[in-house]
């Protein structure tokens, strides 16, 4: 029994020695990581000085920024009507057929297999509504990707468009 107690109190005295000594090295590599890392910020601390002395010696005149704003803006106002008339081009414009018996799934799923809606899903659950799903017509249909869900509901129900 005391040669038991005897190495159980060894095997304590061994374990805090252990964390004792490992407790000294990691402090002793956190002062030098903290002492790298206030060298690294009092270099990055210098590199912004530079850089903003740098900024203020070669501050452009006023009107020279205010060429350059209009052609920025120039620019913009082209790409944004090159990108509008690429838009217009995009649009999808397919004839879906519709027979008799046909699920609304159906529709829906082939309304987005030709490109006229993201996600056939939601035109599916749209007109599934009480004043879609009764009235959905036979027959072939000219549909658009730039039409809203609603719009293409009311073309292939026949309801007029408001």
């Amino acid at each position: 029994m005391k040669s038991s107690l005897r190495a159980f109190g060894i095997g304590l005295f061994l374990a805090g020695a252990s964390m004792a000594l490992f407790d000294n090295l990691s402090s002793d590599s956190i002062q030098k990581d903290n002492t790298a890392y206030e060298k690294q910020l009092d270099d990055y601390e210098k590199q912004i000085a530079e850089l903003t002395k740098q900024l203020n010696e070669q501050k452009p005149d006023s009107d020279t920024s205010n060429k350059t704003d209009e052609q920025t803006t120039r620019t913009t106002e082209k790409k944004s009507a090159a990108t509008e008339e690429q838009n217009k081009s995009d649009v999808v414009e397919e004839t879906i057929y519709i027979y008799e018996n046909v699920s609304i799934y159906t529709i829906g799923q082939q309304a987005e297999d030709l490109g006229i809606v993201t996600n056939g899903r939601e035109l599916e659950l749209y007109l599934s509504k009480p004043e879609f799903a009764r009235s959905i017509q036979k027959g072939a249909f000219d549909l658009r990707s730039d039409m809203t869900i609603e719009e293409i509901a009311q073309v292939l129900t026949g309801q007029p468009t408001e």
